[in-house]
């Protein structure tokens, strides 16, 4: 499913901030979620005007939620923020693996295959309870009920989207995890979601299955893998690091949520 999105461009002497409502977020969570795409703050310059204008747009679009992802560095910017009601959520990394190497674990019997149309409930399930560390189940002022939708609906919506691929892990005939993936034109692959189903945690199937994907591009031709994760899960971004990914700089969520 394609959704439509207008930016509102937010411009005064001290502050210039891009902003759209969120169509897929307002529609899961029940009424409108906004996310600043970018902020830019003029040196010496007053910000009070530009952030009452924000302020205003933000009462006339009636957002209840709002979402902003900033680099790690940019603490003007994430200051003026929480002056204004936002509030630090987590840190997300953005592991790269280029050139794609071929992992050193041994040949296991995990089966990639692309998922079909009958295997959607089962993965909207996994979506449904794998994600405990998402950055609006971690935000205790949001409804956990609505983050759990949320990544249902992604897998739903990518199914519809021909840029990606949804992909399923089986392993001894039971279902283990899935990946929702874009290849693009230069040859390399974005992960959009990953996730290892709740009831094959704990067994090292993580690590073999993130293994056998990278195995899956390499031998592909594919030359370089990358996609994001939040820092509140660590073992997974161990297994990112055994596998030989790099991490860029981190940058920060921060979210709004009318009182």
């Amino acid at each position: 499913m394609k959704f439509a999105r207008q930016v509102e461009r937010i411009a005064s002497r001290g502050v210039l901030i891009d902003a759209f409502v969120v169509p897929w977020d307002s529609e899961i969570f029940g009424f409108p979620v906004a996310q600043i795409e970018g902020i830019v703050l003029t040196p010496g310059q007053d910000t009070a005007d530009g952030m009452r204008k924000f302020m205003a747009w933000m009462d006339r679009e009636r957002i209840k939620l709002a979402s902003c992802r900033l680099d790690s560095r940019a603490l003007r910017e994430a200051m003026l923020l929480e002056a204004h009601g936002f509030r630090f959520i987590e840190m997300v990394y953005s592991p790269v693996l280029d050139p794609i190497r071929t992992p050193r674990v041994p040949d296991d019997d995990l089966v990639i295959a692309p998922a079909e149309v009958a295997d959607l409930p089962q993965i909207e399930a996994i979506a449904g309870t794998a994600f405990a560390t998402g950055r609006f189940k971690l935000d205790w002022r949001i409804d956990p009920v609505a983050s759990d939708a949320r990544y249902r609906a992604w897998v739903r919506n990518s199914f519809a989207d021909d840029s990606q691929q949804v992909l399923k892990a089986t392993l001894a005939g039971e279902m283990a995890g899935f990946f929702i993936v874009e290849e693009r034109a230069d040859r390399s692959a974005y992960w959009h979601l990953t996730a290892v189903a709740p009831a094959v945690q704990g067994r090292g199937v993580g690590k073999r299955l993130w293994a056998a994907m990278v195995r899956r591009y390499h031998d592909a031709g594919l030359s370089r893998i990358e996609t994001t994760i939040s820092a509140h899960n660590p073992p997974v971004m161990n297994i990112y690091a055994a596998l030989g990914f790099r991490f860029r700089a981190p940058r920060m969520t921060l979210h709004w949520v009318r009182e």
